[in-house]
């Protein structure tokens, strides 16, 4: 009898569980801090990864997740979920049960499951890493051998929206990243891939990129003019700072007058 008592108060206790976490969340949306209503770039969906057919032609396959950036720290969030998890499902369990978890050698288990767990976690981090390594080796060498204007475009691109926390790899693309990315922020008719390229130009942090990203700070998309004044302020472009003054005191755009104020303080410091 106490033990079917002990389900039932379980069971009861677990369809609340949905409801008290959603009802968290709905209100942590709904009262807590919101994000800026911009980001460095439009949110854009990771571009698959380019692969050449017998044609020379750039064609696609499966969608990378992306690199991790930091394992420790993806294997200790995951490590922290579990143990929330533990204690919630811990307090809802009946007394019957507890007694029954503390009298097995669940100690043990939980213990080697967290190894197992971590263990996973780094074979997982290291694999994706060297994914993303062939990816990008694949795609530098796409780079340097095409001569299909498209296919540069679509190249370039991936490297640096890929690549952008790490410029050092850029450089296995060759001299000619520079040039396609100027050519892309200057004339290329797709408002999004100018802000790819603008920013990818202060990733390069080549001083040859100033004079047409002052250019692009006059752009008519709002996004262009925010990428290209901070990309200014990455170059630490000290003959920009008339121009980034104006953009902070005249543009309509708050995210523009953000990003000029924070390639004045990166010229600054």
């Amino acid at each position: 009898m106490a033990a079917t008592t002990g389900r039932m108060r379980l069971i009861s206790r677990s369809f609340l569980l949905p409801k008290i976490l959603l009802s968290r969340t709905l209100i942590m949306s709904l009262h807590g801090p919101q994000p800026h209503q911009y980001t460095e770039m439009p949110e854009t969906k990771k571009q698959p990864i380019p692969v050449v057919d017998r044609r020379g032609r750039l064609r696609e396959n499966a969608g990378m997740r992306g690199e991790r950036g930091n394992i420790g720290i993806f294997i200790l969030t995951h490590l922290l979920v579990a143990i929330l998890v533990g204690f919630l499902l811990w307090s809802i369990f009946p007394p019957e049960w507890k007694e029954f978890l503390r009298d097995g050698p669940w100690g043990l288990a939980a213990a080697a499951l967290a190894c197992g767990l971590v263990f996973v976690s780094i074979v997982r981090g290291v694999l994706e890493r060297r994914a993303h390594k062939k990816a990008h080796d694949r795609v530098a060498k796409v780079f340097r051998e095409a001569t299909d204007p498209a296919l540069q475009k679509r190249a370039a691109l991936w490297l640096v929206d890929h690549d952008r926390s790490h410029p050092e790899r850029l450089a296995d693309a060759g001299s000619g990243l520079f040039d396609v990315l100027l050519r892309i922020m200057k004339a290329d008719p797709e408002k999004l891939d100018r802000t790819r390229a603008a920013n990818g130009l202060g990733v390069l942090g080549d001083a040859r990129a100033i004079a047409p990203l002052l250019v692009a700070t006059k752009d008519e998309y709002a996004f262009v003019r925010a990428e290209a004044a901070l990309a200014l302020g990455k170059l630490k472009a000290t003959q920009a700072e008339k121009r980034l003054r104006e953009m902070v005191e005249d543009d309509w755009d708050a995210n523009a007058r953000g990003r000029a104020k924070e390639a004045l303080e990166r010229i600054a410091g």
